[in-house]
């Protein structure tokens, strides 16, 4: 079976051979791409757009990989037909039997009006934007941002709403995506949902996610967690609900003290100028930094630098509590890292998370945007280790259990097998 994967990032093995400026990430294929790499009877080939490159191709390992060269921000707009031409053209030198699309928050899904109909087309679905973007409208609506915005900003650069303005652009190209295509995958009741809506006619897949193996081989223990301490993945956007944990934090740190909260990723120079503020910072990270100074939260705050999954594991590990404080979700990796390792989670059943978890079961819920019942759920966790042990078991049997290498590899060898077989009769 010949799979040809697109993808926004370029895999490791052809990074030191890449002309260009790749993006490098993917955890969430990374790992699947590898297995299904390895079975007998795959040939793998993957297509990844390059700024200012050049197109490539080189085989590694018995893959294929191919560069397409684009212009900044070009898989964020319709798809013209001089740079669909360049995908059509390793398309056609690798003859594909199915090509598996990733994400569709990228105009790739726009590819399947110039590929020939015989070629499968099979779309994994990712975040969805068009439900994000009122999530994030609301997730603003009472911080008053515009008392926030650099000169950058004032001046229509970068900040929440440039964000909010290019997420509506891009619905048009997402709707369009869903519409044209017949086949996608996803894994939770809320993008199953939100297909459905967009096209009742497509054909839905179930399809898990392998993580990265650190999370494997971590286990929580509440013996040797650091007691009070609070791991939150991502605090990119105000979509994600850190000011939300600030706000909780602000209620705990009297009975705790000793309450740390550590956040990787963290979007903004904690100890930057005034000026630089004033000038450039964006005006969400601005609001953040004036919440942590307003609520003397300084202290309680340990801010990292782009972890690697190994360092990430160990935040799992190290944590007493992982908050997932967002507005709105599909199905987060972060919650399905701490799952495996086995952390102790308080979230918001947001989109696709109740999909993953179970209140008072394998995790703590509480509703979006509220900081008193998100501080009274860690408060719970942080005072009764049975509740905590029996919330870090029960996850990690179920995350064992969804993110089998071998389980989900078979599964999406069988879907791309269904696939080709039911799009060959028509």
């Amino acid at each position: 079976m010949r799979i040809l994967w697109i993808t926004h990032d370029v895999f490791e093995p052809f990074l030191p051979y890449l002309k260009g400026k790749p993006t490098q990430g993917a955890s969430w294929t990374t790992p699947l791409f590898y297995n299904l790499r390895d079975v007998e009877q795959v040939k793998l080939g993957s297509i990844a757009p390059v700024t200012d490159g050049e197109e490539q191709k080189m085989e590694i390992e018995n893959v294929t990989y191919y560069s397409i060269p684009v212009a900044k921000n070009d898989n964020m707009t319709g798809m013209q037909k001089k740079l669909a031409d360049k995908y059509i053209s390793a398309i056609r030198d690798f003859k594909p039997d199915i090509i598996h699309i990733h994400g569709i928050e990228r105009n790739f899904g726009l590819l399947r009006q110039f590929v020939d109909p015989q070629i499968p087309i099979v779309c994994s679905i990712q975040g969805i934007i068009q439900p994000c973007l009122e999530y994030m409208k609301c997730s603003v609506a009472n911080l008053n941002l515009n008392h926030y915005k650099s000169i950058k900003n004032r001046i229509g650069r970068g900040g929440v709403n440039a964000a909010i303005r290019s997420w509506e652009k891009y619905s048009v190209i997402e709707k369009l995506i869903f519409e044209i295509n017949e086949y996608f995958i996803g894994r939770t009741s809320w993008d199953k949902a939100q297909l459905a809506a967009f096209n009742p006619a497509a054909h839905y897949y179930h399809g898990e996610e392998l993580l990265r193996t650190p999370f494997y081989s971590q286990t929580w223990d509440i013996k040797t967690c650091q007691r009070h301490r609070i791991f939150i993945s991502s605090v990119a956007e105000p979509l994600k609900g850190f000011h939300v944990l600030l706000k909780a934090a602000d209620i705990l740190k009297n009975k705790y003290p000793d309450l740390r909260i550590a956040v990787p990723l963290a979007t903004f120079r904690q100890k930057s100028s005034g000026i630089w503020d004033f000038l450039f910072t964006e005006d969400y990270a601005n609001y953040l930094k004036k919440e942590i100074k307003s609520l003397e939260l300084g202290e309680n705050i340990i801010f990292y630098k782009r972890l690697s999954a190994a360092e990430m594991a160990d935040e799992y590990h190290k944590a007493h509590v992982f908050t997932l404080t967002s507005y709105a979700e599909n199905s987060p990796n972060s919650l399905g890292e701490a799952m495996l390792v086995g952390t102790p989670t308080v979230v918001s059943p947001v989109g696709g998370v109740m999909s993953m978890v179970k209140n008072e079961e394998s995790s703590l819920f509480f509703p979006s945007g509220d900081a008193a019942m998100l501080a009274f759920q860690i408060d719970r966790i942080f005072s009764d280790d049975e509740l905590a042990v029996k919330l870090s078991q029960e996850a990690k049997i179920i995350a064992l259990k969804r993110h089998d290498i071998v389980e989900t590899t078979n599964q999406y060898m069988n879907i791309y097998a269904e696939i080709i077989k039911n799009h060959a009769v028509k």
